[in-house]
């Protein structure tokens, strides 16, 4: 008679632990997938990546995979087509696809503008004519971006402007990539002077060229500190079938930038920094003493219609900018 109240006790256990488990994968948060058209080596593409390693973006629910694009038009195509979700590209890429038609939603700030301008120590550029006068010692010239119409030739382009040239005459183009790649142009003489995106200038060296823009006189006198640089764009289907997808994307990042500012967490970014683009424990360090205070998940309406300074066109905030994601960044 024990024996069997003994089996009857275990088979009630295992019923008990069968139910447990069948309520616990009930209750269980399903695991949202987003897929996000990136650059990878570039900082500006650092919160998902980073976010994710820490383990912040699978506290909201989510898992990120990439779409690994050219370039920033490459990446807008992308979002545009339907094979990513959301991408990160500058503002002065996304404002002219919205204007072409493509339904594109602005849902927060990503990261402010990173770029400088250098040139190879011998090509006689006088700075001391101030900004942006000497940029006219770079007539007739090959000049580096990253991409033909990206982000880094329209910065380019104002430099030229603001400096009473015609950059479609008075200089050349050359697309070099980023990374590795520009920096070997550079090293090889491929073009006189280049936008530089970190780590570019990094991996070139200090002693190998002349800072004749740097980031203050970008994000001051190129630009102002207010500039809507690269912004997180969805493709606004995904946020219309997928809302809560998209805001819960929103957190993540707002709670990923604050962890990468918290000096607590320096030495995981700056390994990781290290490990993504290749650098060594030092130099990664020192990109990310100077490069850190740019990311910036900030986008209200203030922001948005300064790029009318900038911009031809400007989207309308209503239309464009999703306010359940750029409200949660006003404060």
């Amino acid at each position: 008679m024990g024996g069997f109240r003994n089996e009857l006790h275990s088979l009630a256990v295992l019923v008990a632990g069968l139910i447990g488990m069948a309520m616990s994968a009930g209750t269980a948060q399903a695991t949202d997938t987003v897929t996000i058209a990136t650059s990878i080596e570039t900082l500006d593409a650092f919160v998902p990546q980073f976010g994710s390693q820490v383990g912040i973006f699978a506290r909201h629910d989510l898992d990120i995979n990439y779409v690994k694009g050219a370039n920033g038009s490459a990446m807008v195509a992308a979002v545009v087509g339907g094979s990513a979700d959301i991408t990160h590209v500058g503002a002065a890429l996304i404002f002219p696809a919205i204007q072409k038609g493509a339904a594109l939603t602005v849902l927060l700030g990503n990261y402010d503008i990173d770029y400088t301008f250098i040139a190879h120590k011998d090509a006689e550029v006088d700075v001391k004519k101030g900004y942006p006068a000497f940029l006219n010692d770079l007539k007739g010239k090959l000049i580096g971006v990253a991409g033909r119409g990206g982000a880094t030739e329209l910065y380019v382009r104002k430099m030229f402007t603001d400096a009473g040239m015609n950059p479609d005459k008075d200089i050349t183009f050359i697309a070099i990539g980023t990374g590795y790649g520009a920096a070997g142009a550079f090293t090889n003489r491929q073009v006189d002077a280049m936008a530089s995106i970190p780590p570019s200038s990094t991996l070139i060296g200090p002693d190998n060229l002349d800072v004749l823009v740097d980031l203050n006189a970008t994000r001051n006198k190129v630009f102002d500190p207010e500039y809507l640089f690269t912004v997180f764009t969805a493709n606004s289907d995904f946020i219309k079938n997928r809302p809560q997808v998209a805001q819960n994307f929103c957190k993540a990042v707002i709670e990923t930038i604050s962890y990468m500012k918290d000096p607590a967490n320096e030495q995981k970014l700056v390994d990781f920094t290290a490990k993504t683009l290749k650098l060594d424990a030092g130099k990664a360090k020192a990109l990310i003493d100077v490069y850190k205070s740019g990311f910036n998940a900030k986008l209200t309406k203030e922001r948005w219609e300064g790029m009318k300074k900038y911009a031809a066109f400007v989207p309308d905030w209503t239309m464009n900018a999703y306010e359940p994601c750029a409200s949660l960044t006003s404060g």
